[in-house]
C-alpha cells in the first residue's frame, strides 16, 4: 500500500468513526440517540395523551384568566392582569434557563451520558433565595408606578423560588426522558392553580389570592418534578455519569434573548394599564389574554421539538426550525380569524358581556399573536443553540415608539404590538443564519481529521496552512457531499477517469458533511492512489466541506465541483486549462440554459430562483460574474489562499463568499466558462432554503464591505470577465513541465 492509500484511509477513518457507528445503529433500527443512550421517544397513544395535558395545561392558565374576569369585572381584573404579567417576568429568566438546560441534558444523552442534576439545583435554589430577597424592596416603586397594591407584589417575588427549581428538574426530566417525563407533574400545577384560584376569589382575597394560587400551583409542579427525578433517577445507568452544569455566558446569553420577548409579549397590558381608562383597559387586557393563550401553541411546537431544534446535527435542526415556523403560521391564522370575525362574541362569551371588543381590535390583536407564536419558535431555536437575539428588544423598543405615532385606543396599542412583532420576527430571521454557523452551547463537536473541527477549527483558517505549505501536486479537487445516495461512486469514479487522462499530477478531496445515509460506504471499495477520504459525523454545510476539503489540498489549482453529478466531471478539463492560460486567480463554471429549454415544474423552479439570486447578488456586490453558485470552480493557490481565513459562510452562498472577497481584496482576474447542467427533475428547492439564502446573502454583503481590503499586488489590472468556448485549447502550459 503506498503512503498516499495510507494517508487516505487513516483520514477516513478516524474523521467518520462516530458517524459510522450512528449508521450501524440505524441499520440496527435504532432511532434517535446515539448507541447506548436512553430513547426519549414514546408511541402514538403515549404521544397523543402528552398533547392533551399540555394543552389542557395552557386551557388551565386561560381559565384562571377567565373566572378572574368574571368574579372581579373589568377595574379589577386590570390589576390582576397586571400583577401576572409581572410574575411571568420572574419566571422568564429561568424559562430561558431551562431551554438551555433542556438541549444540554438532550445532547448528553445522544452521546449516551446520563446526566445529574442535583448541584445545580441546589445552587439555583440559593441564588433564586438571595434574589428574591434582594427585589423585595421593589415592590413598593413598582405599586406606586402601576397602581397596584404591594403585597400582592411581595407575594409574587416568591414565585421565583419554586420557578427556579421547576426549570432545572423539568430540564432534566425532559432532557432524559422525554415528553411523558414533564407532562403530568405540569399539569398537576395547573389543576392545582386553577382550583385554588376559585376557592381564593370566592373567598374574597381578590387580587392577592390569584397570585397565591399561582405561587401554590408552581411549587406543586416543583414537588412533583422532584418526585419523578428520584423515580426516574433510580434508572439511568450508573457509568458515563456528567453533572449537569450551565456555563455563566450560555445562561446570560439566554436571558438575555427571552426577557426580550416577555417584554415584548406583556409591554401592551402593562401600557395599556398606565394610559387607558380603567375599564377599558380592562376589556383590552381580557382580549389581549385571550388571543395570547395561542402562545400555548408554540409551548406545544416546542415541547414536540426541543429535542430536534437541540440536534447537534445542522440540517436537522434546520428542518424541524422550518416545521416549527410552519406550525406555527397554521395556528396563527386560525386564531386571527376566529378573533377578526367571531372576536365581539368570542370575548364576552368568555369573559362576560362586559369585555366586547370589535372586529379591528380582534384583526390586530390575531396578526400580533401570529407573529409572537413564530417569535417564539425562533427565540428558542436561537437559545438552544446559544446565540443572543435582540429580537425581542428590538420590538418593544418600536412598540414605544409606536405609541407616540398611533391613537391611545385600544386599537391604537394592538396595532403597535403587530408591527414591533413584525419587526421582531424579521431581526430573528435575519439572524438565524448566524445562530446555524455557531457553536451549541454545550454540544462536544467531534475533531475532523487532524483537529479539523468544523467551524471556529483549523478548518476555517485553511488560508494560513495553504499560505506556508508548498504545494507539491499540480491539481486539487474538491467534493462535498451530504446524502447524496447512489450517484456519489459514479460521481467520483467519473471525477478520477477525467483527471488521470489530464495528464498531470493530482487529487480529488472528497469530504462527508455529517452524511447519515452511508453515502461514504460507497466509496470503500474505490482504491484509486489519488483519493484522499475525508470525513466527519456533524453536518456543516457546503461551505464547511468546501473549507475542510482545501485544508488537506496540496493543488497549484484548487477547485471543487458538486458531488450530486448534476455537473459533469468532463468540464473538469476546461476550467483547468482556461485559469492557467489566462492565468486567472479564478475560473468560473456559469449555467447557459435558458427558460425556453425548460420544461418541467421543478427546472422551472429552480430557473426563477437561480434567475432572482442573480439579480440580487448583482445588485449587492458588482461582481463581473452573472452566476455564481454553478458547483464547479477552479482557484489559483495563493488567490485563495489569502482570502479563505475570512471565508465563514457555512452553507451555499459559499460560492458567493468567495469570489466577492476575491474581488474585494485586489484579486480579481475571473475567467467564466460557459456550462451546460444534466437534466434533473427533481428540486430540492424550498422556500425556507431560498429565504436562508437570501439572508446570508444580505448579510455576506455586509461583512464584506466592512473588510479591510488586503495589500493590492502591483500590476493587477482592472476587475475583467473573459468568456471562453467550453471545449479545451491546452492540455499543457511550460508552468506544469519538468
Amino acid at each position: 500500500m503506498t503512503q498516499h492509500q495510507m494517508r487516505s484511509r487513516h483520514v477516513f477513518r478516524h474523521g467518520t468513526a462516530a458517524q459510522a457507528r450512528s449508521n450501524t445503529d440505524k441499520a440496527a433500527g435504532l432511532v434517535g440517540p446515539a448507541a447506548g443512550a436512553p430513547t426519549a421517544r414514546v408511541r402514538l397513544p403515549g404521544t397523543v395523551l402528552c398533547a392533551v395535558l399540555v394543552v389542557l395545561s395552557g386551557a388551565a392558565d386561560l381559565l384562571v384568566h377567565t373566572v378572574s374576569c368574571r368574579l372581579l369585572g373589568p377595574a379589577d381584573y386590570g390589576t390582576v392582569a397586571s400583577l401576572l404579567s409581572l410574575v411571568a417576568a420572574l419566571g422568564v429568566p429561568l424559562a430561558a434557563v431551562q431551554t438551555v438546560l433542556a438541549a444540554t441534558v438532550v445532547r448528553a444523552r445522544e452521546r449516551g451520558q446520563a446526566v445529574r442534576p442535583q448541584q445545580l439545583l441546589r445552587r439555583v435554589l440559593i441564588l433564586a433565595t438571595v434574589l428574591a430577597a434582594v427585589s423585595a424592596p421593589l415592590a413598593w416603586p413598582l405599586g406606586a408606578a402601576l397602581r397596584i397594591p404591594v403585597l400582592p407584589l411581595l407575594l409574587a417575588d416568591l414565585f421565583l423560588i419554586p420557578s427556579a427549581a421547576c426549570a432545572v428538574l423539568w430540564a432534566w426530566a425532559y432532557g432524559s426522558h422525554g415528553l411523558a417525563a414533564v407532562v403530568l407533574p405540569t399539569a398537576a400545577g395547573a389543576s392545582v392553580r386553577l382550583a385554588a384560584t376559585v376557592l381564593f376569589l370566592h373567598g374574597g382575597h381578590g387580587a392577592l389570592g390569584v397570585v397565591a394560587a399561582t405561587v401554590l400551583g408552581e411549587t406543586v409542579t416543583a414537588v412533583s418534578l422532584l418526585i419523578a427525578s428520584r423515580v426516574l433517577g433510580r434508572r439511568a445507568p450508573h457509568s458515563r455519569t456528567v453533572v449537569l452544569r450551565l456555563a455563566p455566558r450560555v445562561a446570560t446569553t439566554a436571558v438575555t434573548t427571552m426577557t426580550g420577548l416577555w417584554v415584548l409579549t406583556g409591554i401592551d397590558v402593562v401600557f395599556a394599564r398606565r394610559w387607558l381608562p380603567a375599564e377599558e383597559s380592562g376589556r383590552y387586557a381580557a382580549a389581549a389574554f385571550l388571543a395570547k393563550a395561542l402562545v400555548c401553541a408554540a409551548q406545544v411546537i416546542l415541547l414536540f421539538l426541543l429535542d430536534r431544534l437541540a440536534s447537534q446535527d445542522a440540517a436537522a435542526s434546520g428542518r424541524a426550525l422550518g416545521m416549527a415556523l410552519a406550525a406555527a403560521g397554521l395556528a396563527g391564522t386560525v386564531a386571527t380569524g376566529a378573533l377578526t370575525l367571531g372576536g365581539h362574541s368570542l370575548v364576552p362569551l368568555m369573559f362576560g358581556d362586559a369585555y366586547r371588543i370589535g372586529a379591528l381590535l380582534g384583526l390586530c390583536l390575531g396578526v400580533a399573536v401570529t407573529l409572537l407564536v413564530a417569535l417564539t419558535v425562533l427565540l428558542h431555536y436561537h437559545a438552544t443553540n446559544g446565540s443572543a437575539m435582540s429580537g425581542g428588544w428590538t420590538g418593544a423598543l418600536a412598540f414605544a415608539v409606536l405609541l407616540l405615532l398611533l391613537p391611545r385606543t385600544p386599537e391604537g396599542v394592538a396595532a403597535a404590538l403587530a408591527v414591533a412583532a413584525g419587526l421582531s420576527v424579521a431581526r430573528a430571521l435575519y439572524d438565524v443564519p448566524r445562530t446555524r454557523r455557531g457553536r451549541h452551547p454545550a454540544a462536544v463537536v467531534p475533531s475532523l481529521p487532524n483537529g479539523t473541527n468544523g467551524p471556529n477549527g483549523p478548518a476555517e483558517r485553511a488560508g494560513g496552512g495553504l499560505l506556508h505549505r508548498a504545494a507539491d501536486l499540480d491539481v486539487s479537487i474538491v467534493i462535498p457531499y451530504y446524502n447524496p445516495g447512489p450517484a456519489l461512486r459514479r460521481h467520483v469514479e467519473d471525477v478520477l477517469r477525467v483527471l488521470d487522462g489530464y495528464g498531470l499530477p493530482y487529487e480529488v478531496v472528497a469530504v462527508s458533511d455529517g452524511c447519515t445515509d452511508g453515502s461514504p460506504r460507497l466509496l470503500d471499495d474505490v482504491t484509486h492512489h489519488r483519493l484522499v477520504r475525508v470525513g466527519y459525523p456533524v453536518n456543516g454545510g457546503k461551505g464547511t466541506a468546501v473549507r475542510t476539503g482545501f485544508s488537506h489540498s496540496r493543488g497549484r489549482w484548487i477547485g471543487f465541483i458538486d458531488a450530486d453529478g448534476d455537473v459533469p466531471a468532463d468540464l473538469l478539463p476546461t476550467l483547468l486549462d482556461v485559469a492557467r492560460i489566462q492565468g486567472a486567480d479564478a475560473a468560473i463554471g456559469a449555467k447557459t440554459a435558458q427558460p425556453a429549454a425548460l420544461s418541467h415544474r421543478s427546472e422551472i423552479a429552480r430557473w426563477v430562483c437561480s434567475h432572482t439570486y442573480r439579480r440580487v447578488t448583482r445588485l449587492l456586490f458588482h461582481l463581473p460574474v452573472h452566476d455564481t453558485q454553478t458547483g464547479i470552480k477552479v482557484f489559483r493557490r495563493e488567490a485563495l489562499a489569502s482570502i479563505l481565513p475570512l471565508c465563514r459562510e457555512p452553507r451555499f452562498a459559499f460560492d458567493l463568499e468567495l469570489l466577492a472577497l476575491l474581488q474585494r481584496h485586489g484579486f480579481r482576474r475571473f475567467a467564466v466558462v460557459p456550462v451546460r447542467l444534466r437534466t434533473r427533475f427533481t428540486s430540492t428547492v424550498s422556500f425556507m432554503a431560498v429565504l436562508l439564502m437570501l439572508i446570508d446573502t444580505v448579510q455576506l454583503s455586509l461583512r464584506v464591505s466592512r473588510t479591510r481590503p488586503l495589500l493590492r499586488r502591483p500590476g493587477l489590472p482592472r476587475p475583467t470577465t473573459t468568456a471562453i468556448g467550453p471545449q479545451p485549447v491546452l492540455r499543457t502550459v511550460p508552468e506544469t513541465q519538468g
